[in-house]
């Protein structure tokens, strides 16, 4: 939203002007946090009382999906968005100054289905009028395409879609490669075990540990290329922002962009993928993608007992996604936050996992009791009967 000077927060030039940013947002604008949709969500039997009801909702905006056992679906934008000016989008803006203010609300964006389907992965889709960073259309293209493999699926179905490795993304980086010539017989052979790789993040994958040591090395080759220089040194904002703005992790979430795009600045691209598999293929991974692309999830807290971190198969831009920083680390802090599948024929088929477990109280039976399954694609019923459940006290 709109920023402007809140107080003095220290600045990466010291005889500058301090420098802060306020956010400004519509649940403190409007004094309206969007609970007054709570319960008639809680109370929803179709999808157009779920439409009714997201039309109060104010924050996360989200892209919501639902369904019902008459047939009906939606699939919408929920949450309140101002009308703003492109700059707000894109950049910290003098929020102060004429044109930045906001003006009225968007009306939220809507979508229909394709042949009775609706796939949303976070890529541009419904709320493309609404920002301007979306994920890349790989998952949901691999989604449909697995979808429209046949007609008929069931909740036992679901984990194959949820685990798919495949990888579209690294046809980028393959094209350069497929393209080089001269290289030596270290780097032809390495060359041509990457060109003859099925393209799926398997944990068990030698290949799929070599791609990602080609890759890593290009990222950096790129980060170091002196069209670059300007953005090693983070822009003056406050520390906090600093992880999104620094140099190798935007090149190694931007790559497939930056080696498909027309020109890059006169960068040699060809010269550096030619340099990274050189590299490679001098001191390639002795062993799998699961060796180096391990569990890492965010701790507040430093454990009790060290933690260990189990293989993960999956990357960035498959189905699977469980995110490492090419060209920093193969260590993965993002992935999967929870999988659901509701069967609304037969609630009780329905299925769900979490990443550790349903509590987060360290000591408790469920604090990790899920993780062997996530990690396997499984699922366990979700319970909604209430002869079933039963309360539990943690001790």
């Amino acid at each position: 939203g709109p920023t402007g000077p809140a107080g003095p927060t220290g600045s990466a030039d010291p005889v500058a002007p301090p420098l802060a940013i306020s956010l400004r947002y519509p649940p403190r604008v409007t004094g309206d946090l969007g609970f007054s949709a709570l319960l008639p969500l809680l109370r929803a039997r179709r999808v157009a009382d779920v439409d009714r009801a997201f039309d109060r909702w104010a924050e996360p905006v989200n892209v919501v999906q639902a369904a019902d056992t008459e047939g009906g679906v939606l699939h919408r934008v929920a949450g309140r968005v101002p009308v703003r000016a492109e700059a707000n989008s894109l950049r910290v803006v003098p929020a102060w100054e004429p044109g930045h203010a906001w003006q009225d609300w968007h009306v939220p964006p809507r979508a229909g289905l394709t042949d009775g389907v609706a796939v949303m992965a976070n890529q541009r889709g419904p709320a493309e009028p609404l920002g301007v960073e979306f994920a890349p259309p790989h998952r949901a293209d691999r989604i449909a395409a697995l979808l429209a493999g046949k007609k008929r699926w069931s909740a036992a179905d679901m984990p194959a879609l949820h685990t798919d490795t495949h990888l579209a993304s690294a046809s980028a980086l393959l094209d350069h490669l497929d393209a080089l010539d001269g290289l030596t017989p270290e780097a032809a052979a390495l060359r041509a075990r990457l060109l003859g790789w099925d393209r799926r993040m398997d944990a068990g994958s030698a290949d799929a540990a070599l791609y990602a040591a080609v890759r890593g090395a290009v990222v950096r080759q790129l980060a170091a290329h002196p069209a670059f220089a300007a953005l090693t040194t983070p822009p003056a904002y406050p520390e906090v922002f600093r992880p999104w703005l620094a140099l190798v992790p935007r090149v190694g979430f931007a790559l497939e962009h930056l080696l498909r795009a027309e020109d890059l600045y006169g960068i040699d691209r060809p010269a550096a993928v030619r340099t990274a598999v050189e590299e490679v293929a001098l001191r390639p991974p002795a062993g799998v993608w699961g060796d180096t692309h391990r569990l890492a999830p965010w701790r507040a807290l430093e454990p009790e007992q060290p933690y260990d971190e189990p293989g993960l198969s999956g990357d960035h831009d498959c189905v699977l996604c469980t995110s490492g920083v090419p060209g920093v680390t193969d260590r993965a802090a993002r992935g999967p936050a929870a999988r659901y599948v509701w069967d609304l024929a037969r609630r009780e088929d329905s299925r769900w996992v979490v990443p550790l477990g349903a509590s987060g109280v360290p000591g408790s039976p469920h604090h990790r009791d899920q993780l062997p399954l996530w990690l396997a694609g499984d699922l366990v019923p979700v319970v909604t009967d209430w002869a079933r459940l039963k309360k539990e006290t943690d001790v």
